[in-house]
Formats: C-alpha cells, structure tokens, sequence
C-alpha cells in the first residue's frame, strides 16, 4: 500500500493571459475556455497525486460569478479534495486580475 499523501502534494496552478482570440464580440471570454483550462490544471493535480494518467468523467458544478475580460490575467489554482478506491475529486479555484494600466 502506498503512503497516504497530503493535499499539499497535489496543489497545482495554472496562469494565463487572455488574448483576443479567446473572446466573443463583446470582449468577454468565452466559459468554454475557461472550461478547457480548468480541465487541464484539474488534470495535473490529479496526475500529480495519482502518478498516472487521469481523466474527466464529470464536472458537478461550475458558477461563472462575473465576466472575464481580454488582457485579463487567470489564476487556475486546483488540489485533490477526496481520494476513493478508483477516483478522485480536484477541487478548483479561478481568479482574474485587470493587469491592464488605468489610462
């Protein structure tokens, strides 16, 4: 049996700047690719804690609370909530910064 490992050990974040091509007309990013980048840090921190490959099966509630804007800088933070015997749940947290000068 291996050794239980701590939540700690599975914290991973994920940063990226918003382009222009991430966004609708109006300037706002699109929930999609907000989606896709929480997938994929929840991906690394499960990895990181399973130490083998991982997948989705479900995604049991995503609040979008307010829009994120082109130039914005997201902070994707994940960890690994709950261990069972076959899966796992990650836990993620998004956060935007307007990096932007006020002009």
């Amino acid at each position: 049996m291996k050794p239980a490992r701590p939540v700690k050990y599975s914290q991973t974040t994920i940063t990226e700047l918003m382009i222009p091509s991430y966004a609708n007309f109006g300037g706002k990013i699109h929930g999609g690719t907000l989606l896709s980048l929480m997938d994929k840090v929840a991906y690394a921190a499960a990895s990181k804690h399973a130490g083998t490959y991982c997948v989705t099966v479900t995604v049991d509630k995503v609040e979008f609370l307010q829009p994120v804007e082109v130039g914005d800088l997201v902070s994707m933070h994940a960890s690994v909530n709950y261990v069972g015997r076959t899966s796992l749940v990650v836990g993620i947290r998004v956060e935007s910064q307007n990096v932007k000068p006020a002009i």
